[in-house]
């Protein structure tokens, strides 16, 4: 009964769109009389479908121009969604309370509205609709060099939303058209940072020890053992060296840090635990004997701060040599894994990561755990590898003692 159901909908749908297609944009066919249609935005927020009595497409056009005019919204009509992103653009990105985004994302949004303006900035405002959206994924597709796109369509799109909202909310427009926008990226097919962390010290050595083995990358393997004995994030942990972030506290229990996303003033450090320990104490060593004369903690051969996208790269070009593909990203997610197999709670590792979610952000991202680990029954996974020696260890003796090139 539920099948047949739904095989007679899915009919149905599939004779419905069949018998419309956009002529132009904002503009319909309706293919049985051969007329064209509009599709005004209903006080519910809701399209619907207005004829514009005529077979002739230039006619329906000028109709469909003069109804925008006479229905009072003169200028909304003639708003190119070039002028939605300067004003965006010129009000400095701001978010749905009017505030400024912190750094980071304004520098997306920033980022974002380049792009977009490429495709979007002589569209009208009122032809913005589903069939242009899905114009501008092929569109995007083809200036991809590396992806499929479905992501990187959506957070574009996404900004492109923060636009009209923002929009609206200053009189630009009434009706937000990208509210009810198509979303590209599956969510089956999303991947999160857990399937790209090690899954132990061994693990995560092995590939620092390839980094280790260039003079040029000694920096990124530190960098690497940094963020998985933190759960810090890039951002974060690159700005060791800057006032007194990557500095001990003076009992030396802890390591003052800063955090990216508002989160700084939830916990300001991070615990100096065994690894974390050792990873500094052979740090400061290598940095004495190749960079003493470098403020930065990680310094780059080409000169000042190694560039937050180096070691992206880097995991990137030594991946056919690793178990899995490992990322940046996943050094937090060794982190998680570490501390739930010492019994920490998700409450306990939401607050070491600085999150004020109660632990919830960590179940959603990074899934559940055995029951038993919650109770000491976890593997008790340590910081320091055990079949194989520690990254920093394994740093040929003709890179000790070698100056910047």
């Amino acid at each position: 009964m539920i099948a047949a159901q739904i095989q007679t909908n899915v009919k149905v749908l599939s004779e419905y769109s069949a018998q419309w297609e956009l002529a132009v944009e904002g503009i319909y066919r309706y293919r049985p009389n051969g007329k064209y249609y509009y599709r005004p935005v209903l006080p519910s927020g809701k399209r619907t479908y207005r004829s514009l009595k005529t077979k002739n497409l230039k006619q329906a056009r000028e109709k469909y121009y003069s109804l925008q005019v006479n229905n009072g919204n003169v200028a909304e009509a003639r708003l190119m969604v070039e002028d939605i992103l300067a004003r965006y653009e010129q009000d400095g990105y701001l978010d749905d309370d009017l505030a400024s985004r912190p750094q980071g994302t304004e520098e997306e949004e920033k980022r974002h509205v380049g792009l977009l303006r490429k495709f979007w900035s002589q569209i009208r405002v009122p032809d913005v609709s589903d069939p242009v959206c899905d114009n501008y994924f092929e569109w995007r597709k083809g200036k991809l060099k590396q992806g499929t796109g479905e992501r990187t369509t959506d957070r574009e799109l996404n900004t492109l939303n923060n636009a009209f909202k923002y929009a609206k909310r200053r009189g630009l427009i009434r009706v937000n058209p990208l509210a009810d926008r198509p979303k590209y990226q599956k969510s089956g097919s999303v991947r999160h940072c857990r399937e790209f962390g090690p899954n132990d010290a061994d693990e995560l050595h092995a590939a620092a020890s390839l980094l280790f083995q260039h003079p040029n990358s000694v920096v990124l393997g530190f960098q690497l053992l940094s963020e998985a004995y933190t759960g810090l994030r890039t951002k974060e942990i690159l700005a060791w060296g800057i006032d007194h972030f990557g500095t001990r506290t003076p009992d030396g229990k802890y390591v003052n840090v800063w955090r990216c996303k508002n989160q700084h003033h939830i916990n300001p450090y991070v615990n100096v635990h065994e690894g974390l320990q050792a990873l500094l104490e052979a740090h400061k060593e290598w940095k004495a004997e190749n960079y003493s004369d470098s403020p930065h903690f990680f310094p780059s051969h080409c000169g000042g701060v190694v560039d937050k996208g180096a070691l992206a790269h880097a995991l990137r070009r030594i991946t056919p040599k690793l178990k899995k593909k490992l990322t940046s990203h996943g050094m937090r997610a060794f982190y998680v894994l570490v501390r739930r197999s010492q019994g920490a709670t998700d409450e306990q590792i939401a607050w070491e990561l600085g999150h004020q979610s109660n632990g919830a952000c960590i179940r959603s991202t990074y899934g559940g755990v055995p029951e038993n680990w919650k109770n000491g029954g976890g593997p008790n996974l340590k910081w320091l590898p055990s079949t194989i020696k520690p990254a920093w260890e394994t740093i040929p003796s003709r890179h000790n003692g070698m100056k910047k090139l």
